[in-house]
């Protein structure tokens, strides 16, 4: 939690390691700051040599202050090289797949009166000819790695992203659920 409101704070940092090992066990992915809701994805690398993908979603609450909201670690596959420069469209079957979104109750450690709160994330896998995106009214940049995490909370109505490619123009789009 401390790593993602520090990057909430600052932003990414410009250069990331090209892999991980020796004195780079962990290095930020990806960041989504909304109005409401931040998600934060890392790359990890545990004790003996597995390569973790981390994301984790953090809501504001009153006086600007970042709380955890939930997360969860993801094994990567033996041959996903989570820091390596995303692949190509063809490659990929697309401009984007979404890994696998996930909800999670935010009033799960409170006993309220009231119905559970749902918010819901995801990793998207973005190919190389895609340069930006655009969620919920803010344009990202894609980072070289094409993983972008996203926050956002669920409605009867799935979830748009709009795709840019390098240039600016729109090339596709996304929905998430």
């Amino acid at each position: 939690m401390t790593e993602s409101r520090r990057l909430i704070a600052h932003g990414l940092p410009q250069v990331l390691p090209e892999t991980l090992g020796g004195r780079h066990r962990f290095s930020p992915l990806s960041l989504y700051v909304g109005h409401r809701l931040a998600a934060a994805a890392f790359a990890r690398l545990d004790e003996v040599g597995l390569f973790w993908l981390d994301v984790w979603v953090l809501s504001r609450r009153r006086g600007g202050h970042w709380s955890i909201r939930g997360g969860r670690s993801t094994a990567a596959g033996p041959d996903d090289d989570l820091l390596a420069p995303s692949l190509g469209a063809d490659v990929l079957n697309g401009h984007a797949q979404a890994d696998g979104t996930t909800r999670s109750d935010v009033n799960a450690d409170r006993l309220l009166p009231w119905p559970a709160k749902w918010v819901a994330y995801g990793v998207v896998r973005l190919s190389a000819e895609v340069g930006a995106i655009r969620f919920e009214g803010r344009r990202i940049t894609v980072p070289d790695h094409g993983l972008q995490a996203l926050a956002w909370w669920p409605g009867r109505e799935k979830t748009s992203v709009e795709l840019f490619d390098r240039k600016g123009e729109p090339i596709s789009a996304l929905l998430l659920g």
